[in-house]
């Protein structure tokens, strides 16, 4: 019992170790040179960052506001971002593999016309188990997000 109990608290040693990159939003464990293996960003510098955006967790069933997602502004306009998983075993032994050994994530992203023009969105994170995604999202977005979720806890609780 005493050694799994150690486990339990080396791993959640190890997890604290992991900080979020301001350049790319990445979990990561730093370099012993303080840059991102991601990025390869300094995270002892800002310089670049834009402090309008930050990493947000979204339920793939999720109301969004009518708010894109990377610049704040009003929009209707949403855009489909998927993301699939395959079992790499039956990849690796099968070569193509059947739909039922997928997993995927899919949200529908409000994104205005000027943004689309210049960027595709790209999650941070895929969570298959739990049904999320993590993008950089403006500040004003991931705001109305929260006071939808708000709502509608308030409204449950009602």
């Amino acid at each position: 019992m005493n050694e799994l109990s150690e486990s339990h608290e080396d791993q959640e040693k190890d997890a604290s170790i992991f900080i979020e990159c301001p350049h790319c939003y990445t979990k990561i464990l730093p370099h012993a040179d303080n840059t991102c293996p991601a990025c390869q960003g300094d995270l002892s510098s800002l310089v670049g960052v834009n402090p309008n955006k930050v990493s947000f967790l979204i339920h793939e069933s999720e109301e969004l506001p009518f708010c894109c997602y990377s610049c704040g502004q009003y929009t209707e306009q949403e855009v489909r971002v998927s993301g699939d998983q395959e079992s790499i075993l039956s990849k690796f032994f099968m070569g193509d593999i059947s739909p039922e050994d997928t997993s995927n994530v899919v949200i529908f992203l409000p994104q205005c016309q000027f943004c689309a023009e210049i960027e595709d969105p790209e999650p941070v994170e895929v969570d298959y188990d739990n049904q999320t995604m993590t993008f950089a999202v403006h500040t004003r977005f991931r705001d109305q997000v929260l006071q939808l979720r708000e709502d509608q806890n308030q409204d449950e609780a009602d």
